[in-house]
């Protein structure tokens, strides 16, 4: 701006404009201080009403199912019918404890539990069930039950425990004959009825009165407690139950009615004083106008030379000058974030990159919100970001690193389609890790890098060890090269076992490597990094080639393969199965691939596709670690598998009696019910071959019926020339045969 200009500008501001905006200012300031204190006042008065009146509907429902089960235990009928003898007949059929009985006082759980322990009649949302309270509620079920045996004249005792997201208030008391003289009670331990009622985001909503509160539920996490209003929920000796609400906020209300008046009254006033000044102030404006186009003009050209155009974030140049102003200053102590998106380019790839910048841009602006005023973001890549921000501790650091990650997390929605990306992110401090913005980036995105090779949605800080690492992981992916071309690699195959006669069914064919140096290296030394450079590809082929070599000499005997999600996911697996097949003239039926949830997670479409023209094929499938994933009951019911194969982990743990037992048999009466066949993998003693064959588990496998083998003992093995573990007991498996 020209200098008299300039001056113009400053002498009529101080003399005339100055006071008159400063006088408006004020005057709408404490009109709208006041506005906010009053709404302010109210919301806070309304807030710790509601959180009597949430106490008081809790406690009178509680008190309310205690008075059901008091009079429901105390009553010579039910003494009669639920501890002398149990009467289902007269519990549910004739609806004593049953649908109506449910219905009319919201009971989603009824349970009488035998004074030997277990339950004897188990009544769960509306339906007779085999399953134990500790089963469906989640808590201390058992302490519940013992108090109510041990509670004086009866008097029944009341908890809160869990199921999914939503608590139960739970009611539990001794069953007796009450004030009846016609029932003579008996000796020993009593029974205990045992009821709750799932308190639903319905049935939480019927606590309070409609509008003074709304979305009633149980808190989601620490950050989630901490809001106010909250109460606590539940018994002294219970674990910590709280519950949240929001509360009616008439104040907000107030200020959403009164403020556009206050707008309105703010702009009428700013155009009578314009008015009064326009002639004064004509020839000022003319050139402030000038000089503010100027000005903007070189925002602009500046904005754009440090800013990407697509988020409006400052951009790799713009980072680098703050990040060397942030390092000059003395004791800085500095974190760098180097953030990743997962799962972003599928977007880019099914939508288009028009669809991939309107996610990016409402990202930036995501993690705008999640940062403090003395933080830094910049976009440094397609789908990489980089954040700059002081820390005082390194829990600090954590707590942002959750905070952004979550921010990334929540869906983005187009176009009615709903968008889910992840985020990873490398940290890297200065100046413990580096003194310098250029190797403290490096070391950011090196630890990056771990975070990302460790899975998605996950942080990692930067530490020396990590770049020996990189350097043996270099080293590892060329040793594989090198034994994929200097052919080190080969297969061995672990029999699997017709549970009934311990004939063999069919094998499994495992990968492993022979290292000129390091000898034997089992898979999962090697696998995963091959799943990440690629060349899973050619060691899953190999694999795949080989065992359909090896079993084209054996009679009826069929061979199993894995195949990595990596592997599954590449386009033109099914034509390798063809491939492999027609080479070898192996019979698609005597093939069967075992695949594990990670080939079903990203893209359920496709590989519904895929499954569907492997079947075509005519090979088997099979779900792999069956019981470990997310939700193996919905793959089984929505993809073509044939068997399933029971993971390792509950096998080890299998006993008489126990979780592990409970969750096996609930496995095989849901292969049975699918009509599947159903393998238990690494059995190793006689005692889990046993419970397996007593709860008619279809086949199994492990050590202690025999360990993978190299081919040419298999051969021996299935002509009879050896026993299963080659160790010359011939004896063995007719020993096994007479469990």
């Amino acid at each position: 701006m020209p200098k008299t200009a300039s001056t113009n500008v400053t002498v009529f501001s101080r003399s005339v404009v100055a006071p008159v905006v400063a006088v408006v200012v004020v005057a709408f300031a404490l009109v709208v201080w006041m506005l906010f204190d009053i709404a302010r006042n109210e919301d806070a008065e309304l807030s710790d009403a509601s959180v009597e009146v949430v106490e008081r509907a809790w406690t009178a429902r509680e008190d309310e199912l205690t008075r059901i089960v008091g009079d429901y235990a105390a009553w010579g009928a039910a003494y009669e019918n639920l501890h002398i003898r149990l009467n289902r007949d007269w519990a549910y059929d004739q609806d004593n404890l049953g649908r109506a009985t449910a219905a009319q006082f919201n009971l989603g759980y009824i349970f009488v539990m035998s004074p030997a322990g277990p339950s004897g009649y188990s009544f769960v949302d509306g339906k007779l069930v085999d399953r134990q309270p500790a089963e469906v509620l989640d808590g201390d079920v058992d302490g519940l039950i013992g108090k109510a045996r041990l509670s004086p004249e009866g008097h029944p005792v009341a908890s809160v425990l869990t199921v999914g997201d939503d608590p139960v208030i739970v009611v539990a008391a001794a069953v007796t004959p009450g004030s009846d003289p016609n029932v003579k009670p008996i000796d020993g331990p009593s029974s205990v009825l045992l009821v709750g009622q799932r308190m639903t985001s319905s049935a939480l909503a019927d606590l309070a009165p409609r509008g003074f509160l709304s979305g009633l539920r149980l808190v989601r996490g620490a950050p989630d407690a901490e809001v106010s209003p909250s109460v606590r929920v539940g018994g002294a000796d219970t674990a910590p139950l709280r519950l949240r609400w929001e509360p009616a906020r008439p104040g907000d209300h107030l200020i959403k009615r009164l403020m556009p008046w206050l707008l309105v009254a703010a702009v009428a006033l700013s155009g009578f004083i314009l008015l009064m000044l326009l002639h004064a102030a004509r020839a000022t404006r003319l050139l402030e106008k000038s000089s503010m186009r100027l000005s903007e003009a070189y925002r602009d050209a500046d904005h754009q030379a440090h800013h990407d155009q697509t988020t409006g974030l400052p951009n790799r140049a713009m980072l680098a000058k703050a990040l060397d102003s942030a390092l000059s200053r003395p004791g800085a102590r500095l974190a760098a974030l180097y953030l990743d998106l997962d799962r972003f380019k599928p977007i880019n790839d099914t939508y288009g990159h028009p669809v991939g910048d309107v996610v990016l841009a409402e990202l930036a602006e995501r993690l705008r919100q999640a940062l403090r005023d003395r933080d830094f973001v910049a976009r440094v890549g397609g789908d990489e970001f980089v954040v700059v921000a002081p820390y005082v501790e390194t829990r600090d650091v954590e707590v942002l690193c959750q905070r952004l990650m979550e921010a990334a997390k929540r869906p983005f929605v187009h176009d009615g389609a709903t968008l889910h990306i992840g985020l990873s992110a490398g940290v890297a401090l200065a100046p413990l890790d580096a003194e310098d913005g250029g190797e403290l980036i490096r070391c950011a995105d090196i630890a990056l890098y771990q975070a990302k090779a460790s899975g998605r949605d996950a942080y990692r800080f930067f530490s020396r060890e990590m770049n020996d690492r990189i350097v043996t992981r270099a080293a590892l992916e060329a040793d594989i090269r090198n034994g994929l071309e200097a052919q080190e690699f080969f297969l061995v195959f672990q029999p699997r076992y017709d549970t009934r006669t311990l004939a063999i069914n069919g094998v499994e064919a495992l990968l492993r490597w022979r290292h000129p140096v390091r000898g034997v290296v089992a898979p999962a030394e090697f696998v995963p990094l091959a799943e990440d450079t690629g060349l899973i590809a050619p060691l899953g082929a190999f694999a795949l080639r080989q065992a359909c070599e090896a079993a084209i000499r054996w009679r009826d005997v069929g061979v199993s393969v894995n195949v990595s999600p990596v592997q599954f996911r590449s386009g033109g697996f099914p034509d390798l199965v063809r491939e492999a097949l027609a080479r070898t003239g192996l019979e698609p039926r005597r093939l069967e691939l075992e695949l594990t949830e990670g080939v079903l997670l990203e893209d359920t479409e496709r590989a519904a596709r895929i499954l569907a023209e492997l079947k075509e094929i005519g090979v088997g499938l099979s779900l792999d670690d069956f019981g470990t994933g997310y939700s193996s009951l919905g793959y089984l019911k929505s993809f073509p598998f044939d068997t399933i194969k029971i993971d390792r982990t509950f096998v080890s743990d299998l006993q008489a009696s126990g979780g592990s037992r409970a969750i096996v048999q609930a496995i095989l009466g849901l292969g049975r019910a699918l009509g599947m066949k159903v393998t238990a993998e690494g059995v190793e003693t006689p005692e889990q071959l046993l419970l397996l064959k007593l709860d008619q588990c279809s086949e199994v496998q492990g050590f202690h019926l025999a360990r993978p083998l190299p081919v040419e003992a298999l051969n021996d093995l299935l002509v009879g020339l050896a026993p299963a573990d080659g160790d010359g007991d011939s004896e063995r498996l007719a020993r096994l045969r007479g469990l």
